[in-house]
């Protein structure tokens, strides 16, 4: 019985030192952190983001930009205050969005949650200078406004019907949205 202690306390031991490496690990992830242009929200990436290295450079009318160049995804956030748009809602929102995009290019188009956010997520693909480039678009609400959220996946992510990741990266993003 006495031969067993030490290899549970060695056992103890190796468990507490992975414990605290993996928090270790988790603690270490550097997280940006990215206010709107006209500073009303804050939206939290993960450590490959940056931001944009100039206010507007992917759309004049953006309200925030981020870009992940190693993944090629950038990431495009219009917003608009409830008060202008005559009391609609989330659902009303985006179909006036939806209807806006050529239908021959919509792959999908979904009413999704998001820590108990809803949101509305569209995939399509467009070209934009000879580039096929494959778009989710989504459409999301705070407090006080609509949002529209443009993902664009450029080089060779178009494969995200195979590949989740990128995906769950933005939708991971996106639940971080808050009005300020």
């Amino acid at each position: 019985m006495n031969k067993k202690i030490p290899i549970i306390i060695a056992a103890a031991a190796v468990i507490t030192v992975s414990s605290a490496l993996i928090v270790f690990k988790r603690k270490n992830k550097k997280i940006l952190h990215l206010k709107s242009y006209d500073g009303r929200f804050v939206i939290e990436f993960p450590d490959e983001w940056k931001a944009s290295k100039e206010q507007n450079e992917l759309n004049e009318n953006s309200n925030l930009e981020a870009v992940n160049n190693k993944k090629g995804i950038c990431f495009i956030m219009f917003s608009k205050h409830k008060n202008e748009l005559n009391n609609i809602n989330l659902y009303e929102y985006n179909k006036t969005i939806f209807n806006s995009i050529k239908e021959e290019n919509i792959i999908s188009s979904r009413k999704i949650n998001i820590n108990n956010k809803t949101m509305y997520a569209t995939e399509f693909n467009s070209y934009y200078e000879n580039m096929l480039i494959h778009y989710i678009l989504y459409t999301l609400e705070t407090e006080n406004y609509f949002h529209q959220v443009m993902a664009a996946l450029i080089n060779n992510n178009l494969k995200i019907k195979k590949d989740k990741v990128q995906f769950n990266t933005i939708n991971n993003i996106l639940s971080t949205l808050k009005e300020i």
